[in-house]
């Protein structure tokens, strides 16, 4: 089946294919980064499915998803920039003023892509990437609230070229947004019992209801012939994201993120 879908859809040589490649690679320094300093990562979301039903890659995707703690995000944040190779860079508030998601990216800079719906239109980096998201737990309602919050005072304005007064405004907001969310935090440190807490996507990252078990001890995962980081129980995790993740979506289903790629820029 596998070998079908990477004939019609990634086969060796393709943009696609060269897509993957390079995200992949990303992945590997990130991978020996995060053991030298004992950071503990996994790989997650499509790119965890694609390791369980493709032994990497699913043929159309051309994202790559990893996840790690709050307080590991927070370590991996603040030494990651002196320890990338030059070709590549962290994407977050902080080095590009024009991002505004709450989670990281580790750029490439010697490529160029187009996303669809001009999500990135602001961005200073626009190299093929990795995303970097924190987990943490949270309570339903305020991961909820963050979510709408986030989606409807930043992404909504983010998606047209920004001016100097839009600038100021996306900056501002994006502050304010990420002091709220601490607030939420605390409030859910004290006012919430704990095991209404459950661990998902950092604040304004989306929802899932994960438990520890599912996730710690991590364990192995054969990726594209690399062995990486994986949940302890990835067959549990894929099943609350995606309920039959070992059926294939509809072809009209199979949606990618980017709207052209440019490689070796």
């Amino acid at each position: 089946m596998s070998e079908d879908l990477r004939v019609k859809y990634n086969p060796d040589g393709s943009i696609l294919r060269q897509h993957q490649l390079k995200m992949l690679d990303i992945l590997i320094v990130i991978d020996g980064i995060c053991k030298k300093h004992g950071i503990k990562y996994w790989i997650s979301d499509g790119t965890l499915l694609g390791a369980v039903r493709h032994g990497g890659f699913i043929p159309w995707d051309d994202d790559l998803d990893i996840q790690m703690m709050r307080k590991d995000f927070k370590h991996f944040i603040k030494i990651i920039s002196k320890e990338l190779p030059e070709n590549l860079v962290l994407q977050t508030h902080k080095t590009d003023k024009g991002y505004i998601a709450p989670y990281a990216k580790i750029r490439d800079l010697h490529s160029s892509i187009s996303e669809y719906y001009n999500s990135d239109v602001n961005y200073k980096y626009k190299g093929v990437y990795i995303d970097v998201f924190p987990m943490e737990k949270c309570s339903y309602v305020f991961t909820r609230i963050s979510d709408s919050l986030h989606a409807h005072l930043l992404y909504k304005i983010s998606h047209v070229r920004a001016g100097l007064m839009r600038r100021i405004y996306l900056n501002s907001m994006f502050y304010l947004l990420t002091f709220i969310y601490s607030l939420f935090r605390l409030l859910d440190c004290f006012c919430v019992k704990k095991e209404n807490l459950t661990f998902t996507y950092g604040t304004a990252c989306g929802y899932y209801n994960f438990v520890n078990s599912d996730i710690i001890p991590l364990s192995d995962i054969n990726f594209e012939g690399h062995m990486f980081n994986a949940p302890h129980a990835p067959e549990l995790i894929l099943k609350k994201q995606y309920g039959n993740y070992m059926e294939l979506p509809a072809e009209e289903s199979r949606e990618t993120h980017t709207l052209s790629v440019e490689l070796n820029k």
